[in-house]
């Protein structure tokens, strides 16, 4: 896209501004970076949507704009249908983006993202791997938008545009198949948005701008949110070198922590909860845990024998690390309980069925005992324990789980206590890692605060520096005039790709149906879960057989292949053997 000579005239004096303020670095950052695209999770088949014009890398075929292609996956070799022509490709095929008066981009698997760049696809562990090639720039357009987006002020954007640049030039030229992966595994990449035009804005205006530690590219980690404290590299990502990290810290984060869009969860512990209960979950692991003191009692370390008449204290202890820590991994109660006895416990006597004499028909029937009467038990008082106990539960996972405080999967969140009068107010925060930049905190501080990248980077990378980096990339393929000009062949049938078995059993309540109501030419996407925003794991066509397994009230299908489960909208169904 052209743009006017006045906005060009604006940009060139951005950049000629940032490259003064910034030093120069010594040498030109590898400006191209491979993204294997994992979160399209391809398995035998991809659907390409050419915009602009591509090539494959050898020149033998042109993709011209509104191409439509599939490449399957068959006996272990690429086989790309064209609509017009099937062509066998071997075990990789990529397609070079062209120079081109239209910016070239492919659309993949349906989806709306622009992948700018050069697609390679290789057989790997059986199935189809998407890896694509571009500037780092290009990519950039299609990581902030997912790491932030437009809602965050521009300056946080920025902040977010310089980390993820450094982050993705320190990984380029890796000697794997590929630099990063399109996940939080290392950044959400999801092919340039087309509506995000404040991210595209901080990736321009913060262009070839990286952060350096002792002149080398700094590793910019970054997560959602601390808790409202920076994690040390170290204590994540272990290593022998003991200045790896040596420009972040540890510190109070105040500005992640007062962000109401910070991710908190809280539990209410009544300080005398009687007979309302502090919540079943945490009752049953309090008893558990105080075991051993109330069997010296006398008493029987059972649910239904134990009553919390007083919370008397709470407080989150043991630090996972030394230092200023506040990653906590115990909870500490101090309680008074009452304990009673059970006379006898419920018991249940099964009524035996009569049986039959085989003897004779005109046998009389032996008579069968009758049932026992269930016992109701009998409790006693409750009895006041006179000592207060102590016991403490580990956060990771028995309180978080009772508490039902669990935020991520890393068991690292800030869990604390506050007493608010006739309660405790028990709170656990952080969502990612926590080192480096929370994008909350910087929400805040440019939001709030009004500062700028350079404050915020400042305050989670302490000991880095930025420089400039020259990181466009090199010139792209020409097409040749000649062989785009050539008159397409004649077409021929395109084979449709084998449709996946179903052949075990049906259980209980399932029912076989088929992908109906869509064009022959068309697929219907099958998703992780029943969501038209969760992922798609592969495209189903016309007439696939399916096990149906639940249909929810919403219209959403759970169906299930020899190979493969999912869920599908239900009116793209037909039972099997209807009309």
């Amino acid at each position: 896209m052209k743009r006017p000579l006045w906005q060009a005239f604006c940009i060139l004096a951005l950049l000629v501004t940032l490259s003064m303020f910034f030093p120069q670095a010594n040498a030109q950052a590898d400006a191209m970076i491979r993204v294997y695209l994992r979160r399209l999770q391809v398995q035998d088949s991809l659907h390409i949507a050419v915009e602009g014009t591509y090539m494959l890398e050898d020149g033998s075929m042109y993709f011209q704009n509104g191409a439509q292609l599939d490449v399957v996956l068959r006996d272990g070799q690429l086989v790309l249908h064209t609509g017009e022509i099937v062509v066998a490709m071997g075990d990789s095929i990529t397609m070079r983006r062209c120079e081109d008066e239209t910016p070239g981009a492919l659309l993949l698997q349906g989806e709306s993202g622009r992948y700018e760049g050069d697609l390679r696809l290789s057989v790997a562990d059986g199935v189809i791997r998407p890896v694509l090639t571009l500037g780092v720039e290009d990519y950039l357009l299609g990581v902030v938008p997912y790491e932030m987006g437009d809602s965050f002020p521009l300056e946080a954007l920025k902040a977010q545009a310089i980390a993820a640049r450094t982050y993705a030039l320190r990984k380029s030229g890796s000697s794997g198949d590929y630099d990063v992966e399109d996940t939080t595994n290392d950044q959400a990449y999801r092919g340039r948005s087309t509506s995000s035009p404040l991210s595209e804005k901080a990736v321009r205006e913060t262009e070839g701008i990286c952060g350096v530690y002792k002149g080398t590219l700094a590793q910019c980690f970054y997560s959602a949110s601390n808790g409202g404290q920076t994690e040390l590299g170290q204590h994540v990502w272990p290593t022998s070198d003991p200045d790896a990290y040596g420009y972040m810290d540890m510190r109070d984060d105040p500005y992640d922590l007062e962000n109401e869009a910070s991710p908190v969860k809280r539990y209410t512990l009544n300080k005398k909860p009687g007979e309302h209960g502090i919540g079943t979950a945490l009752h049953s692991a309090l008893v558990a845990a105080l075991a051993p003191q109330i069997e010296a009692l006398q008493g029987r370390a059972l649910d239904d024998l134990v009553r919390f008449d007083e919370i008397l204290k709470v407080e989150a202890v043991t630090p996972r690390y030394d230092g200023e820590s506040r990653l906590m991994t115990e909870l500490r109660f101090t309680v008074r309980i009452s304990l009673r006895d059970a006379l006898f416990r419920d018991t249940q006597a099964s009524a035996q069925k009569p049986t039959t004499p085989a003897q004779t028909p005109s046998a009389e029937p032996t008579p069968s005992p009758t049932p026992a009467p269930t016992a109701t038990p009998l409790y006693s008082q409750y009895v006041p324990v006179e000592d207060t106990l102590v016991v403490t539960l580990p956060i990771f996972t028995t309180a978080e789980q009772a508490m039902g405080l669990s935020i991520n999967v890393s068991r690292n969140e800030l869990v604390t206590v506050c007493d608010i009068g006739s309660s405790f107010m028990i709170e656990s925060r952080r969502y990612g890692h926590g080192v480096g930049m929370s994008q909350r905190g910087a929400q805040q501080m440019a939001g709030i605060y009004g500062m700028t990248c350079e404050q915020i980077l400042t305050f989670y990378y302490p000991g880095m520096e930025l420089a400039a980096f020259n990181t466009q990339p090199g010139p792209k393929p020409t097409p040749d005039a000649l062989m785009l000009a050539t008159p397409a062949p004649t077409p021929s049938p395109t084979p449709r790709p084998t449709l996946m078995p179903v052949s075990d059993a049906l259980l209980e309540g399932e029912y076989l149906a088929v992908v109906a109501n869509i064009d022959e030419d068309s697929s219907l996407n099958l998703r992780e879960a029943p969501s038209l925003s969760s992922d798609v794991r592969r495209r189903l066509y016309k007439d696939q057989q399916l096990v149906v397994m639940s249909i929810s009230a919403d219209g959403w299908a759970h169906v299930r292949t020899d190979v493969i489960d999912g869920y599908v909208r239900a009116e793209y169904l037909q039972t099997a053997g209807s009309p």
